[in-house]
This record gives structure tokens, C-alpha cells and sequence, in this order.
């Protein structure tokens, strides 16, 4: 079996939604009803779900780096990124190099980031934490 390493390369995000990813991740660790995600690569592999989900594709026109790669849970997060880079790419032999899969997996993010951001800060429901709920709820019974 091989394994990727994704040790050294750095996760990218358009660098017009920067603030979104620092505000949605902005506040104590205790405050989950308030702030849902406490670490970046959480919040960004929902984006991720969640441009992929919609079909929203957007390729980054200015990168900013937000975190290395290696900090996703190579038995939790990295099986979701690698799944969804497939559907963009289609192409099994560019799932072996972790660039192509952090690439499609950016481009997914930049579109599902903006969906998630509205939702949890203007989405219907007290605090972000039941508006994500109720958004992923609402997703799964329209698929």
C-alpha cells in the first residue's frame, strides 16, 4: 500500500476569504455553541464537503497559505480530501500526488467557504453551532 506525505506543503486559501476562515475559527475553546471550529483544517475540510456537496468549484485567484498539510488527521481528514479531490479530478494516477489533492481540494473550499460562512453567521437559529446543525440536517434530507 503507499502512503501519501503530505508533510511540508502548505493549505491554501483565496486570500478574499482569509477573513472568514479567521473569524469562523476567532474565539475560546470552550465556546462551542459560538465558534463550531476550533482549528483551521476542521473548518476548512467542511468548506471542502460543502463547495464539493454543491458542486461550487472555485479556483483561487490570490493564494494565502493558512496551515501546513501534515496538520490534518491523516485517519479522519485526509480520506475525506482525498474522496473529494476525486471528484474533481477523476483521474486516479494525480490522487498519488498530494499537491493535485490539496489543489482540487482548495478549489472546493473557496467555493463552499462563502455557503458556509453565511450560514453560520447570518444562517437561521440562535448560535452557529444549531445553524450548522440545521444546515447539514437541511443538506442531508435534499440529498
Amino acid at each position: 500500500m503507499t502512503s501519501l506525505s503530505f508533510t511540508n506543503l502548505r493549505v491554501y486559501v483565496d486570500e478574499k476569504s482569509h477573513h472568514m476562515y479567521s473569524e469562523l475559527t476567532k474565539g475560546p475553546a470552550d465556546s462551542a455553541e459560538d465558534i463550531p471550529f476550533i482549528k483551521m483544517p476542521d473548518l476548512f475540510v467542511a468548506a471542502t464537503c460543502i463547495g464539493a456537496n454543491q458542486n461550487k468549484y472555485k479556483e483561487l485567484t490570490k493564494k494565502k497559505d493558512i496551515f501546513y498539510a501534515d496538520a490534518f488527521d491523516s485517519k479522519v481528514h485526509l480520506p475525506v480530501l482525498i474522496a473529494l479531490a476525486h471528484k474533481h479530478l477523476d483521474d486516479f494516477e494525480k490522487l498519488s500526488d498530494p499537491r493535485a489533492i490539496l489543489n482540487s481540494c482548495e478549489g472546493w473550499a473557496n467555493g463552499g467557504i462563502q455557503i458556509l460562512y453565511e450560514q453560520l453567521k447570518t444562517g437561521h437559529g440562535l448560535r452557529p453551532l444549531y445553524r450548522l446543525v440545521d444546515f447539514v440536517l437541511n443538506e442531508a434530507n435534499e440529498n
